[in-house]
């Protein structure tokens, strides 16, 4: 299984080192023997492996168009997780079926974007290209256009629980569960660093 995560520059909306959080999740990844690449559209620094694509300028179609050439191009299990996540148990068990997605108590988006597991590249990519085929333009329509996307598909979808395999944690000291992936939304990467050397024993 491969684990891809998204980093193409387009907009400082949380004023965070996004290179420096994806170190955090490679070496995440390191700790099971997983493969991580970041899409982007140029290369990131050392020792972060990327995988390099000429991206749209509006970031909601750069990140899905990514996704869907990483797809595309790469048979066998992949893994998305968000720049902001690090890997906290084996995320390789909880694959079942074509495509499992964690689902969440979320008002906007039941689906949450910041795990999705993918049996096959090729045989999801099509989610991904309609997806993009709604024109999301503004944040939070990747999510919202992907989750309907995955609702018209004929593959045989897994749900989770967010809680289990997509969470939160609220601070530092937080551990959250421990779930599969620890999710750093909003204002929460600031303590992505110390939470990662506090609970999985990585980082400075």
């Amino acid at each position: 299984m491969i684990v891809a995560s998204f980093f193409a520059p387009r907009e400082d909306r949380w004023g965070c080192d996004y290179d420096r959080l994806l170190m955090l999740l490679d070496a995440s990844c390191k700790r099971f023997g997983l493969q991580h690449v970041v899409i982007s559209d140029e290369p990131r620094p050392a020792p972060l492996e990327t995988a390099q694509f000429a991206l749209p300028a509006n970031l909601m179609q750069a990140l899905l168009f990514g996704q869907f050439l990483f797809l595309n191009s790469t048979p066998g299990p992949v893994l998305f997780v968000g720049a902001d996540c690090l890997i906290v148990k084996d995320p390789r068990p909880v694959l079942a079926g074509d495509l499992t997605v964690t689902i969440g108590p979320f008002s906007d988006c039941e689906m949450n974007t910041g795990a999705i597991w993918c049996a096959d590249g090729p045989t999801c990519a099509p989610i991904w290209k309609a997806a993009l085929e709604s024109k999301p333009e503004k944040w939070g329509q990747d999510q919202t256009s992907l989750y309907a996307a995955v609702q018209a598909c004929e593959l045989g979808v897994g749900r989770v629980r967010c809680e289990d395999h997509n969470w939160a944690p609220d601070s530092a000291g937080d551990d959250a569960g421990l779930p599969t992936v620890a999710h750093f939304r909003g204002r929460r990467k600031a303590f992505m660093e110390d939470w990662a050397k506090r609970h999985l024993g990585i980082g400075a």
